[in-house]
């Protein structure tokens, strides 16, 4: 008869986990994440920003300055004017003569966003010649 020692040692099986399909899943994620990203590169307009005594301008007659108030009115050469009629008034002035330099001045508490439609508006009419000023 057989008889069953209770305090014998069994041999155990060696228990491990086998990572390689753990890495080829996260492998997998991370392609799917970096092709799902979207990456948004935002447009910029370059700015430099003088001081109002520093500007010089050249002569008056080679000069259209626009004014954008603080109600947010728009006056070309002290004409009130608005924003739809402002390309085709700059053609005609700078028609003859594409030199000539826009000077916009708009006041301190004015939206970036108002300056902004204005200066390409000014840029759609035809110039890259623009100076700004705040007033």
């Amino acid at each position: 008869m057989k008889t069953h020692n209770f305090y014998q040692k069994e041999e155990k099986e060696l228990i491990s986990i086998n990572i390689t399909p753990l890495i080829d899943i996260v492998f997998l994620l991370l392609v799917f994440f970096m092709l799902a990203t979207s990456f948004i590169q935002k447009s910029t307009i370059e700015v430099n920003l003088d001081s109002s005594e520093s500007i010089q301008i050249e002569s008056k007659k080679n000069t259209i300055v626009i004014i954008l108030n603080e109600k947010g009115f728009i006056y070309l050469n002290n004409k009130k004017i608005d924003i739809d009629n402002i390309r085709g008034k700059i053609i005609n002035s700078i028609k003859n003569d594409s030199k000539k330099t826009i000077l916009i001045k708009s006041h301190k508490k004015i939206p970036v966003q108002n300056v902004i439609r204005l200066i390409e508006e000014v840029r759609l009419a035809g110039t890259d010649n623009i100076k700004l000023v705040n007033i």
